[in-house]
């Protein structure tokens, strides 16, 4: 059988969690199926400060034996307009000579990849694929990363536009992004709804490894644990995430907090203690992506730390998948994609407006009837309605119709 070339066109390292954890459950299925379609040749940026592994080494071998090809660019970090340049016509030139051996079909993970794709794909006419496209220049104006009215804002939005005006397939996570496609941008796209996919297999509850975790952490067994693996400012709150644990503690002082995040111990601290929460309430680890699942199941309760503002109704976070997969219930403000609604609609997660003191204290009562439900039926609960939302066997047959639009002749 002939297979369709197609470019998968990452702008971010291949064993980056956000690719590992999400969209390559789909290139992998591709990969182990003798059957498949289509043959993939992946494009990724590198950073020389995170070497591949001994053991990634290895995935890539197998990943190569089964036909994958690979082209990894290397990043230029920074923001600066002379970065992206440098980035972009990288990736040109890539896409260029690959165009030239008989590719005609890219598909992007996020905004940025796809912007740029779009600018390879328009003149050299090939066909474009935007996966979990979403308006990350509204993202920006929201979090106060870039000006409203600045040179930057500007350019990306009319490219976002323009992306989805071109593209064959548009794939996001929301009804409301696809009402941003269709009816706004007025896109002939073929649009399909995939919410961010979680690695079912991989977060399976595991009573040995919350016994190990908690133990580590000296924790009794009916301690209740609140838990965020996440990240400070840009897109999610900073003091705040800090300031709701206090709030709660002063409604139930035996609550635990467990933070599992890339940065620095004494940054975290230095927030923790401006909300004057004791330290001994709280732990810090940090993980990579293949432990990670271990700090999910010592947990009772996690956390979204997503502020609210127009554009957040767009996203799709990978963690809600991850949370329910778990087995948890988690907290979330209103307004952040379909999962606010998802939490009240199937009785996984308590809603709030922000994260000031009024909205978390009257949150609580919901939060401590998740803490003292019986935990075993909650996990099944939870994990059942996770696999119906965010579940790969749910989502995957939608991927694999939007490969075969991009496809078609």
């Amino acid at each position: 059988m002939e297979k369709t070339p197609i470019i998968i066109f990452l702008y971010n390292r291949l064993f980056d969690p956000l690719i590992q954890g999400n969209f390559w459950l789909y290139i992998r299925d591709y990969l182990d199926d003798p059957n498949a379609p289509v043959s993939l040749h992946v494009i990724t940026y590198e950073d020389p400060r995170h070497p591949l592994t001994d053991a990634q080494k290895d995935l890539v071998d197998e990943w190569k034996k089964k036909g994958m090809t690979w082209t990894r660019l290397t990043w230029h970090p920074g923001t600066g307009l002379k970065q992206k340049l440098a980035d972009m016509w990288s990736g040109f030139t890539t896409v260029l000579k690959l165009r030239t051996q008989g590719y005609k079909h890219i598909v992007t993970l996020g905004s940025v990849a796809g912007t740029f794709a779009y600018l390879y794909a328009a003149p050299l006419r090939m066909r474009l694929f935007l996966y979990q496209f979403e308006p990350h220049s509204e993202y920006a104006v929201d979090n106060g990363m870039w000006p409203e009215k600045s040179l930057q804002t500007r350019i990306s939005r009319v490219l976002e536009r323009r992306a989805a005006r071109f593209a064959s397939v548009v794939a996001s996570g929301t009804r409301f992004m696809q009402e941003r496609v269709k009816k706004i941008w007025n896109s002939p796209a073929e649009f399909v709804q995939i919410a961010t996919v979680a690695n079912d297999q991989k977060f399976v509850f595991d009573q040995e490894l919350r016994k190990e975790v908690r133990a580590d952490l000296g924790l009794s067994s009916d301690r209740s644990v609140l838990f965020y693996p996440g990240k400070f400012e840009g897109l999610y709150y900073g003091d705040e995430t800090a300031w709701m644990f206090a709030w709660l503690l002063q409604e139930n002082p035996e609550l635990f907090f467990l933070i599992v995040t890339p940065h620095d111990d004494e940054e975290v601290h230095a927030r923790f203690d401006r909300a004057g929460v004791p330290r001994e309430a709280y732990a810090i680890r940090h993980s990579d992506y293949a432990d990670i699942h271990r700090y999910f199941f010592a947990a009772d309760f996690a956390v979204i730390a997503v502020p609210p503002g127009p554009s957040k109704k767009f996203i799709s976070n990978i963690k809600v998948g991850e949370y329910l997969c778990s087995g948890l219930p988690y907290l979330i403000t209103r307004g952040v994609s379909e999962d606010y609604l998802f939490a009240e609609e199937n009785d996984v997660g308590v809603v709030v407006d922000d994260f000031t003191e009024v909205d978390i204290k009257e949150a609580w009562p919901k939060i401590q009837d998740y803490l003292t439900r019986d935990p075993e039926a909650l996990r099944k609960h939870c994990r059942e309605k996770g696999l119906s939302y965010r579940g790969f066997d749910t989502l995957n047959p939608r991927f694999r119709h939007a490969i075969s639009v991009l496809t078609q002749k």
